[in-house]
């Protein structure tokens, strides 16, 4: 009879097992891909002068970014890659300012310019739930002259709010490059001027 008592009681958890990881699945299967088109607007940072040409290149993504986002019903991909995302807000940043930017996909298109580039570690929002959202942007910034790295420092922008989701993520994104342009590039053309 205990015999007979366990094989139940296995059985029983084995159903309820697969029956939890059977909902787990389709709930995973249930998000379905959404794009999140990301785009930049310049504001106003107080950069010093710098009559140089900068070549500004894409981004190298570590590791790779697939999806910028997740909730309980999406998967969000990013439209452009963050790579060209990043790298294209910061030129478009650089020409607000005045300066004479060009950008490059690669570092040998770019020659012997003074480059601004960096690596995108982290970019992503979360919203786990209707009343908490997070955003996150991390990257590597560099500037590099005939090969030679002449600075190079780690930024991260991150909010977290407890409210109801009424804005872009785009928008929140674009937020933390901005804070992170805040601090990179005077400290990105202070280099350029130094050497």
């Amino acid at each position: 009879m205990k015999k007979q008592s366990g094989i139940i009681l296995t059985l029983s958890l084995l159903t309820i097992f697969i029956a939890v990881a059977t909902v787990a699945k389709a709930e995973q299967k249930a998000r379905r891909d959404s794009t999140v088109n990301l785009d930049y607007n310049p504001i106003e940072i107080e950069l010093p002068p710098c009559v140089k040409t900068i070549a500004v290149v894409k981004f190298k993504e570590v590791p790779p970014i697939k999806y910028v986002g997740i909730s309980s019903t999406f998967k969000f991909k990013p439209s452009p890659d963050v790579g060209t995302w990043m790298a294209k807000a910061l030129a478009e940043q650089l020409k607000n300012s005045g300066y004479t930017v060009k950008y490059f996909e690669t570092m040998d298109e770019a020659g012997d310019n003074y480059i601004i580039t960096g690596i995108a570690n982290r970019v992503v929002f979360e919203r786990p739930g209707e009343m908490d959202i997070r955003y996150k942007v991390r990257l590597d910034g560099m500037v590099v002259k005939n090969n030679k790295l002449l600075f190079a420092k780690n930024y991260l922008s991150t909010q977290e709010k407890e409210m109801l989701y009424t804005g872009s993520n785009s928008g929140k994104l674009m937020a933390g490059l901005h804070d992170i342009f805040g601090l990179f590039l005077p400290e990105a053309i202070s280099a350029v001027n130094q050497n």
